[in-house]
């Protein structure tokens, strides 16, 4: 099971029966990795790798001289998309990045792997779009094709899933409260082939979400719900 933590930069990989406070088998940590608020990750088994995305929020910490203390700070670094051995561990470097202008990353968050294809799927999450990519893609490369535009109906997509046996990926669109479906070779401004949501796509949702309380205002006749 490996999982990647936001705010630590880091991969952590338990046994998928792990339970209670069982320590991890592993973890990919360390200034080497250039893990930077990573967020989604994928595992490509044919190939026997792992790759992450990261917003590019990243902690840098130098060593101390005699008689200091380390001094710690943050930056900013482009998004990315790192790939590593599947048993990497530690202060592991990235076997390659894929980053740059024109990959389009914008907050990519979850991502998949087609293995059959050898194609990777990116929920991009501030540019309301799917990005593909070749798994050998390296470096500043455009995706090979990208799902966007007012008919596909994605809003700020945090995730992303591939069916191989029906050759689809269904997309969760968080700015429209859906999951939406496309064909695995769907390319540009297209409607989706079918949408689940939870109400009428001509009505606003609720858009409640860890709701930590209610409230009624008699005055105005309306629930108040702090989000």
């Amino acid at each position: 099971m490996f999982i990647t933590v936001q705010h630590q930069n880091s991969v952590v990989v338990y046994r998928k029966q792990a339970a209670g406070e069982d320590k991890p088998l592993r973890q990919i940590a360390g200034g080497d990795t250039h893990l930077e608020d990573p967020h989604g990750i994928a595992l490509d088994m044919k190939n026997k790798l792992i790759f992450v995305s990261n917003f590019g929020n990243a902690r840098v910490t130098e060593p101390g001289e005699r008689g200091r203390r380390a001094e710690s700070y943050g930056k900013f670094e482009p998004p990315s998309i790192t790939v590593y051995p599947l048993d990497a561990r530690g202060n592991a470097k990235p076997l390659w990045t894929i980053e740059g202008s024109q990959t389009m990353l914008n907050w990519p968050s979850h991502l998949v792997v087609h293995e059959e294809r050898q194609e990777l799927f990116v929920a991009n999450d501030a540019d309301d779009s799917i990005l593909v990519f070749r798994t050998t893609d390296k470096g500043n490369v455009a995706p090979i094709r990208m799902i966007k535009g007012p008919n596909t109906g994605i809003k700020n997509p945090p995730g992303i899933a591939v069916d191989t046996k029906n050759g689809e990926i269904s997309v969760a669109s968080m700015g429209t409260h859906a999951v939406l479906f496309f064909p695995v070779t769907a390319n540009g401004d297209v409607k989706p082939s079918r949408i689940i949501r939870g109400g009428p796509a001509d009505q606003p949702a609720l858009n409640i979400g860890n709701p930590g309380a209610v409230g009624y205002d008699s005055k105005r006749d309306q629930i108040l719900v702090p989000n």
